[in-house]
Order: C-alpha cells, then structure tokens, then sequence
C-alpha cells in the first residue's frame, strides 16, 4: 500500500497538470470574449477582465445571423450523428455477429479508409455534389459524414460483448434478424452509442473545410464559416470571434456534461472483446 502512493499522487499530479493545460485555452478565449477591444488590443496582456463587457455577445446574437449559422449547424450535425449512429451500429452489428467469406478481409479495408483524411478525396466528392445538382443545400453538407470508420469498428467492439447466448434465445423465440438487431443489440449497446454520438457529433459540428467548397450563400454557412468572416484582410476582430467560439461550444459541452458516465461505460467497455 505504501509503495502504490508515490504512484497515485504523481499519477494525480500528472492528470491535474494535463488537464489545466487543457481547459486554459478555453479559459483565455472566455476572457478574451468577455474584455472591451481596448483592453484586448492592450499589451501586456492581462488574463481577467478589468471592465467586463457582454458587447461582443450581443453583437454577435443581435447584429450578425450567427444564429442561423448556428442553427445549420446543428442541423447539420444532428442528421449527421443519425446517420453515422444507424450505419456504425447495423455494420458492427453484422462484423461482430455473423460469419461470412472475406468478412475479415472487408474488415480490413473498412479500417484502412480511416487513415485516409477528408481533404485527399474532397475533390471527387465536391464533383459528385455538383454533378447531382446538391450544392448549397443541408443534403451536401451532410453527405461526407454520413458514414464514420471509427464507428463501425467501436460498434463492432461493443456488440463482440454482447453474449451470443442472448441473440439465440431470441431466435429461438421466433425474433428475426431486424427485430433482434433492434430490441436486442440496440437496447445493450446504448453506452456505447451515446459515445459514438458525441464523436459524431462533434465532428460535423466543427468541420469547416467541406462546407466551405459547397456553400455559396450565406444562409447556409455553418458556425465554422460564420466565425471566419471575422477575420478580415488586415485586421482580425478578437472579441467576436472569441464570443462566437464560446456559443458554439456551449452545445457540445452541455451534450458530454449529460452523458459523461456513458461516454466513460462505452469506451471503457468497447474494448473487452477483441
């Protein structure tokens, strides 16, 4: 016992240190949204507020349509987190459950397709887009995410910890496939999906380089793209930009706060079986 304290408290240290590193960005942009632009401008720096001022929120909320960005975008993600959710859950379902010719080697490819990012097939999928006649619309905003690789192999991972006695017993019972895909892998697995939907989630909510080769108007920019219009030719606009990143963090903040402990019971569990 003595000798596994040293460990705990450098392993707390460690942590405590780690996650102040993590949360200070954060912390700096919240200040910076909430100071006047004279004392943003001012040098040397200072990180409190000596005046705090809710300006750059209401500039940002009142005068600009950030809330139509923002609306986009949560559009955009909550289609996104559906789709990626069904696919990720029907494919792991079937990876992890059913035995057929070449089922590793499909396996296989689906998992290296991850390594391979957006921007190396954007423009065969910008040509897809504008060949069906989908630019500018919330149906091409979603399309690159309608499927995410890391999902099917997490699902995968979750139901392989699934009994298979379970899925038995409800075919014996007279359950068919869909019914036992439904009422009975979807109903064990809802840790791990409600982590799979915050990944999925967050990751079209703050995608920023694929909506800006199909958006043309600006109805249809994203918070991504609302907050790029802050930065001008010779001047950056800190305290809205700063103000607009605060917002469009708040929904992904509330999301986790919610469902932390599912979030930690799905990954902790996705790796139990391999």
């Amino acid at each position: 016992m003595f000798k596994e304290r040293p460990i705990v408290i450098i392993a707390y240290v460690v942590c405590t240190v780690m996650a102040v590193l993590a949360v200070t960005p954060f912390f700096w942009v919240l200040m910076t949204a909430l100071k006047p632009d004279p004392e943003i401008n001012a040098w040397p720096p200072h990180i409190l507020p000596i005046a705090p001022t809710l300006e750059h929120f209401h500039r940002i909320l009142g005068e600009e349509n950030f809330l139509r960005y923002i609306l986009n975008s949560l559009i955009i993600a909550l289609c996104s987190m559906t789709a990626i959710l069904f696919s990720s859950s029907l494919a792991g379902f079937i990876f992890a459950k059913y035995k057929f010719p070449g089922r590793g080697v499909l396996f296989a490819i689906i998992l290296a397709t991850a390594i391979i990012p957006l921007e190396v097939y954007i423009i065969p999928l910008y040509l897809m887009v504008f060949g069906v006649r989908m630019m500018n619309s919330y149906l091409a905003l979603v399309f690159p995410f309608v499927i995410m690789t890391f999902g099917v192999f997490f699902m995968r991972q979750v139901i392989m910890s699934i009994p298979d006695e379970l899925l038995e017993a409800a075919r014996i019972d007279g359950a068919n496939e869909f019914w036992i895909y439904v009422r009975v892998v979807l109903a064990l697995s809802k840790s791990g999906l409600m982590a799979l939907g915050v990944f999925a989630f967050s990751e079209a909510w703050a995608n920023f380089i694929w909506p800006l080769v199909v958006v043309t108007s600006k109805d249809m920019y994203t918070t991504e793209l609302g907050l790029a219009t802050y930065q001008r030719q010779f001047f950056i606009e800190y305290g809205p930009i700063s103000a607009g990143a605060v917002i469009s963090i708040l929904p992904m903040l509330i999301v986790f706060a919610l469902l932390r402990r599912h979030i930690m019971k799905g990954i902790a569990t996705s790796g139990l079986r391999g």
